[in-house]
C-alpha cells in the first residue's frame, strides 16, 4: 500500500484550511483571553495504543469521556454516550439494535466495520451487525478511535474502534452505588434501577466487584396490523437486563489476573419506523417479539518484567437472537453467535526512547441462522444459514522518540480469515461453500510537539473488513436467472490519511482538538436483489470521504464547562451500480446512504453551591444531525430530516444522595431520523425516529 504524503491529497482545499488553522494556533494565535484564575481542564488518561497515555498527548483522532462524566450527563446506552464524539453518528432501526457511523463508514449487513472491544475483548459476529447492548453504568471510561484502526486493533475496524473499559475490582476499599429512575415519555412510563458494588476479600491480593441493572422502557408507538386492521398502542416496549461480575487477585508482586462475566438480555417488540403521527404497522415491523441475550465469559493475566510487560486475554462470547413475526403463522428467525478469542501481547515499559508492542490473536466464530416462514397459499420455507471462521492475525507498533518534540510511529498487521459456508433451503442442504481472505494493515505516523501545550501529528492507515460467502439461496437464483456470481466477495479497505492537532490554551482552561481527513473506500461490500425477494453480495466499486472534525472544551472557572464538537463530512460514490434489472442502486457522485454531511454537538455544564455540604448542577446539551439519505426501489434517493434534541438536567448532590431531573428531546423533534427504503413505506412518511420528549426524576446513593 502506498503511504506516499506528498500526494497531491494533502494539497486539498480541506487539508489547507486545516493545515493553516492547526498553524496559526501551534505559533502562538491566542483564541480566547489569557487569564490568571481559571479552571485547568480535566485531563483524561487513555490506553488507546496499549500503554497509558494522556489523552491530549496522544497522537491519534481519539475522544474519551470517564465513567463519572457519563453518569453525570444521564446517560444509559450506547447511542447516547457516543454522541460526544465527533464524526460519530447512529442509526436506530430497533430499541436496543444500532448500525454505528464513525467518518461515514458504515453497513447494515455483513461483519461490522467499526470495532468493539469490551475491556481486552474484541467483539466481532460473523455475517451481523450487531453490537452489544453496553449501558453506561459504572464504567471507567470510553474510548473513541475514529479512522481505520486495522493495525493495533484488526478486522472490522475499517471505519474506527469503541473501546468500553468497565470498572476493576479496588483491592482495600468497600464500595456501593444505586441509582433509581422514574420517567414519562407521552403517557408511557419507564423505570430503571441500577446497583454497583465492590467487595474487598483479600488485602491486597483479591477483591470483587459487581454491577448490575434492570430497565423498562415504555414504547411510543401504535401498530396497525396490516391485514385486520387492529390496533396496539406503545408496541414497542423494551426491557433489558445487565449483570457484570469482575474478581481480580494479585498472583505475587509482578502478575495480576482478572476474571469476567458479563450479561445482557433484551426483550423487546422491534422497529421504529412510524409517521409522522408515531403510527406504523407490521408490513414494515413484523417483529412480533425480538429476544436478544448474551453471555461473555473471560480471564485476563498480567505479567510485569524488566523492560516489557506480557498480557493473555482468552474470552468466549454466547449469543442468542430470537425473533417471532407477527403475520407469518407462527414465523420465526433464530441465530445463535459463538465466538472464542485468545490474544498475547507483548508491551515495552520503562523511560527510554522507544515503546513497543508485538501481539497475535487467534479467533473462532460461528453464526448459525434459522428461518421459518409460513405464507398460505404461496409457500412454507424452512431453511438455516451456518457460517464458520477461523481467523488469526499478528501485529506489531513502535514509537520511535527522535527527540524531545518529535516522534515516528510504524505499525503492521497481518491478518488471515478462513470462512466455512453451509445452509439448507426448504430443508435440503446445498453445497458447501469454502473462502479465504487475507489482509495487510499499516500505519504510519508523525507527532510533532513544539511546546508542553501543542501537539501536532500526521497519519497514514488502514483499516478493513473481511470479505463474505455468498448465500446458497442467491447462487441459486441467479443460476436460475442466467447469471454467475461468485461465492464469496473480497474484503473492503479503508485508506486513510489525516492531519491533526492538540492545543491547550489561556493557561489550560481551553482544550481544542481539530481533525482533517480523506478515506479512500475500495471494493464495497453491498446488496443487490436478484429477483424481487433474493439479494446477493457483490463489491460495488469505490468511494471516497473527506472531513473535518473539532472538539473544544472551556473551563473559565471551577464551576463552568462548555463542550463543543462536531464532524463535517462529504462521502461520494465513485461508481455507479446497477441491480440485474438495470436499476441504478449506487449513482457516482452521490453522497453515501445514511451518512449525514455534519454534525454538532454542544453542552454547557454548571455547579454551584446550595450551603453545607450540598451542591447543585445543571446541565443542558443540544445535538444536530445533518439530512441523511436512502435509496427507494432502487431508484431514487430519499431524504430523511434534520434533527435536533435537546436535553436538560438539574440536580442537587452531596457526597452520599443526590436528585436529578432531566427532560430529553425537550422540542418534542420527531423528524425522521432516515427514510424507510420503500415507495410504499415512504408514501406514508415512514422513518425512523427518536424517543418523543420524556421527562424523567433520578435518585442515587453512594456509599
Amino acid at each position: 500500500m502506498d503511504f506516499n504524503f506528498v500526494r497531491a491529497i494533502f494539497g486539498q482545499r480541506l487539508f489547507q484550511a486545516a493545515a493553516t488553522g492547526v498553524l496559526l494556533v501551534a505559533s502562538g494565535v491566542p483564541a480566547v483571553a489569557q487569564a490568571e484564575d481559571v479552571e485547568v481542564v480535566e485531563e483524561i488518561i487513555v490506553t488507546a495504543l496499549k500503554r497509558e497515555t494522556n489523552l491530549l498527548e496522544t497522537p491519534l483522532a481519539i475522544s474519551a469521556m470517564s465513567g463519572e462524566m457519563l453518569e453525570q450527563t444521564g446517560a444509559d446506552g450506547l447511542e447516547e454516550f457516543l454522541q460526544f464524539a465527533p464524526g460519530t453518528s447512529i442509526e436506530r432501526s430497533n430499541q436496543g439494535s444500532q448500525v454505528i457511523y464513525i467518518r461515514g463508514l458504515a453497513s447494515s449487513f455483513g461483519n461490522s466495520p467499526i470495532g468493539m472491544y469490551i475491556d481486552e475483548v474484541p467483539f466481532t459476529a460473523l455475517t451481523v451487525t450487531w453490537t452489544p447492548d453496553v449501558r453506561a453504568w459504572d464504567l471507567e471510561r470510553v474510548e473513541v478511535l475514529r479512522g481505520p484502526q486495522g493495525t493495533l486493533y484488526g478486522a472490522s475496524s475499517l471505519g474506527g474502534t469503541i473501546r468500553i473499559l468497565t470498572k476493576d475490582p479496588v483491592y482495600n476499599e468497600f464500595q456501593a452505588k444505586a441509582e433509581a429512575t422514574y420517567s414519562d415519555t407521552n403517557g408511557s412510563d419507564s423505570t430503571a434501577l441500577k446497583g454497583a458494588v465492590n467487595i474487598p476479600i483479600i488485602e491486597d491480593k483479591l477483591a470483587l466487584r459487581i454491577a448490575a441493572t434492570t430497565e423498562e422502557m415504555g414504547g411510543y408507538l401504535t401498530l396497525v396490523n396490516g391485514f385486520t386492521g387492529a390496533r396496539e398502542d406503545d408496541f414497542n416496549d423494551y426491557d433489558v437486563d445487565t449483570a457484570r461480575i469482575k474478581l481480580k487477585g494479585a498472583l505475587g508482586e509482578r502478575a495480576e489476573f482478572t476474571l469476567a462475566y458479563w450479561m445482557t438480555d433484551s426483550l423487546v417488540n422491534t422497529g421504529s419506523l412510524a409517521d409522522d403521527n408515531l403510527v406504523t404497522n407490521t408490513l414494515l415491523n413484523a417483529t412480533d417479539e425480538n429476544d436478544l441475550k448474551s453471555d461473555l465469559y473471560s480471564a485476563e493475566f498480567n505479567f510485569d518484567f524488566d523492560g516489557f510487560s506480557l498480557t493473555s486475554s482468552t474470552s468466549w462470547f454466547d449469543i442468542e437472537n430470537n425473533v417471532s413475526f407477527v403475520d407469518f403463522n407462527g414465523g420465526f428467525s433464530d441465530t445463535s453467535v459463538e465466538i472464542f478469542n485468545q490474544e498475547l501481547r507483548l508491551t515495552s515499559s520503562g523511560d527510554g526512547n522507544l515503546f513497543w508492542t508485538l501481539g497475535g490473536i487467534y479467533t473462532e466464530n460461528e453464526t448459525f441462522i434459522d428461518f421459518f416462514f409460513d405464507l398460505p397459499g404461496f409457500f412454507v420455507n424452512t431453511s438455516t444459514q451456518d457460517n464458520d471462521s477461523e481467523s488469526w492475525a499478528i501485529y506489531g507498533e513502535g514509537t520511535y522518540s527522535l527527540n524531545e518534540h518529535w516522534d515516528l510511529t510504524l505499525g503492521l498487521r497481518y491478518y488471515d480469515d478462513e470462512i466455512t459456508r453451509n445452509d439448507t433451503q426448504f430443508s435440503v442442504p446445498t453445497p458447501e461453500i469454502k473462502t479465504d481472505f487475507d489482509d495487510v494493515s499499516p500505519r504510519f505516523n508523525l507527532a510533532w510537539k513544539p511546546n508542553p501545550d501543542t501537539l501536532l501529528f500526521v497519519t497514514a492507515s488502514k483499516g478493513f473488513r473481511s470479505g463474505l460467502t455468498q448465500p446458497s439461496i442467491a447462487i441459486g437464483a441467479a443460476a436460475f436467472a442466467g447469471l454467475t456470481i461468485p461465492e464469496g466477495i473480497d474484503s473492503e479497505d479503508a485508506i486513510n490519511y489525516e492531519i491533526g492537532g492538540k492545543f491547550k490554551l489561556a493557561n489550560g482552561s481551553v482544550t481544542l482538538d481539530l481533525v482533517a481527513y480523506t478515506i479512500r473506500w475500495e471494493d464495497l461490500q453491498s446488496q443487490i436483489f436478484i429477483n424481487p425477494v433474493v439479494f446477493s453480495f457483490l463489491n460495488a466499486g469505490d468511494a471516497t470521504g473527506t472531513g473535518l472534525e473539532f472538539a473544544a472544551t472551556w473551563a473559565p472557572n471551577e464551576n463552568l464547562l462548555f463542550n463543543l464538537s462536531g464532524n463535517i463530512n462529504e462521502t461520494e460514490y465513485d461508481d455507479t451500480l446497477t441491480d440485474a434489472f438495470g436499476r441504478v442502486i449506487f449513482e457516482d457522485g452521490n453522497q453515501v446512504q445514511l451518512i449525514p454531511e455534519h454534525t454538532i454537538t454542544a453542552s454547557v455544564d454548571y455547579t454551584f453551591s446550595l450551603g453545607g455540604n450540598w451542591m447543585g448542577s445543571a446541565r443542558a446539551s443540544v445535538e444536530h444531525v445533518d439530512e441523511r439519505v436512502t435509496t427507494d426501489d432502487s431508484l431514487t434517493q430519499i431524504s430523511g430530516d434534520d434533527n435536533t434534541r435537546v436535553n436538560l438536567r438539574i440536580g442537587a448532590e452531596n457526597d452520599s444522595f443526590g436528585v436529578y431531573l432531566f427532560a430529553e428531546n425537550l422540542t418534542d423533534d420527531d423528524n425522521r431520523i432516515s427514510p424507510a427504503g420503500t415507495a410504499l413505506a415512504n408514501s406514508g412518511g415512514y422513518g425512523s425516529r427518536y424517543r418523543p420528549r420524556t421527562i424523567g426524576i433520578t435518585l442515587r446513593y453512594d456509599y
